[in-house]
């Protein structure tokens, strides 16, 4: 779970305890944001620029100073998140993970197997740093006097992180190739090695789709369930089945988009041209000749483009709303999402459209226009007056593993 945070301080209590609800059917409190694009852009200028002047230096700065920002804009009920990192501790962190990243990137190019064997030891390092980094981003974020924590243990982020993944990888791989190898090496019939590669392709698609889910839900059970607020903890149960469906959906948008196209296709002519390129071995002459052909390609990338922002958003969309129904607060407090495939993938669009046509300086209203959408299809469910939770003493003093996984984009998140 991401954490928030903020510089502008805790608007509510003063004590090392605080109170949310345990009536959940009676209450729901949604998340605000209260970010101005135009302000962030004055914060987000400063530090794009005194990062270049400093030679990176002053990143440290600029990272606390936005998350301070984004923090401390996030209301809810009436009081505030808070950011407590300091510079100097992800400075640390930083200059020893820029200084790692520095010198696999030499060996890459001077001691390729050198570079192999680190690569591996990094690999298999992730579930550790994983749970290094959301202990600190949780530890670093407070709300009403009452910090966040990460308890998730080491064997279960080794085992929902790095073996599952492993073992879905070559249950898929290995399980669809050797269903044709072993019937291809049994029979020269056609129709036997026909049926093999169906079945090949069938075992395939099944077990990727299981895979999915059962590592995605592992992934993000084991994750919530670490997540602590004060001493109270998260919880969550989340079923396989669930995820399946979200996945063979999507898979089906996927090729009823795809029937779609090739429909089109034929109505207005086109699969004369793209017989064509197959038939030319899609040579540059064969292009030069058709100018419906590069009406087509280029209609194809961008319907393709499209229905993957499609997909990914839907799938997005669905997982989070499935996990937050199922994510509660000591049994007390229900987490809730409303977002819809439509709307984000509206935002989405504009944003991306904002960034481009404004030559990467509309990043801060980007910024800005996300953050205020999530926290407008987020809320607790539950009086936010009558939870009490008290603050524990574990404390985390570097960011070391925090920026390692920042610098090598290790992000493993929930939704």
């Amino acid at each position: 779970m991401s954490t928030i945070d903020s510089s502008q301080g805790s608007t509510a209590s003063t004590a090392s305890t605080s109170t949310i609800s345990s009536d959940t059917s009676t209450t729901s409190t949604p998340f605000k944001f209260h970010g101005i694009g135009g302000e962030f852009f004055g914060i987000w200028i400063v530090n794009v620029l005194l990062t270049m002047v400093t030679f990176g230096i002053y990143s440290a700065w600029a990272k606390v100073r936005t998350n301070n920002y984004f923090y401390g804009n996030t209301e809810l009920g009436g009081d505030r998140f808070e950011y407590l990192a300091k510079p100097m501790q992800i400075l640390i962190g930083r200059i020893i993970a820029v200084f790692l990243l520095i010198t696999w990137s030499v060996l890459s190019s001077t001691m390729p197997p050198v570079a192999v064997a680190l690569a591996i030891i990094f690999m298999l390092a992730v579930p550790f740093l994983a749970v290094r980094n959301a202990r600190f981003d949780a530890r670093m974020t407070r709300f009403r006097n009452v910090r966040f924590d990460f308890a998730g243990s080491y064997g279960g982020a080794y085992i929902n992180l790095l073996l599952k993944p492993i073992a879905a990888y070559i249950i898929v791989v290995a399980g669809g190739f050797g269903i044709g190898v072993v019937t291809r090496l049994m029979t020269d019939n056609p129709i036997a090695i026909g049926i093999a590669i169906t079945a090949g392709v069938v075992f395939f698609f099944v077990a990727a789709i299981y895979s999915y889910a059962w590592v995605s839900a592992g992934m993000a059970q084991y994750l919530i369930n670490g997540y602590r607020y004060g001493d109270k903890a998260f919880n969550a149960k989340l079923e396989i089945n669930q995820y399946a469906k979200i996945a063979v959906t999507a898979i089906g948008l996927f090729f009823g988009a795809g029937l779609l196209f090739s429909v089109f296709a034929f109505a207005f002519g086109m699969m004369g041209s793209i017989v064509e390129l197959i038939q030319s071995g899609a040579s540059e002459e064969a292009f030069k000749n058709n100018a419906s052909l590069i009406g087509m390609v280029f209609f194809g990338y961008f319907f393709m483009f499209i229905l993957s922002m499609l997909i990914a958003a839907y799938v997005q969309v669905c997982v989070r709303n499935y996990v937050f129904s199922q994510t509660s607060i000591n049994d007390d407090l229900q987490m809730a999402s409303t977002m819809k495939t439509s709307s984000f993938l509206f935002l989405v669009v504009t944003n991306l459209l904002l960034v481009m046509f404004t030559f990467g300086m509309g990043k801060a209203w980007a910024d800005v226009r996300f953050a205020k959408y999530m926290a407008e299809v987020t809320a607790v469910e539950g009086n936010l007056d009558a939870f009490t939770a008290h603050d524990h003493n574990e404390q985390s003093s570097t960011a070391v593993a925090d920026e390692v996984a920042d610098a090598f984009d290790i992000n493993i998140g929930i939704v």
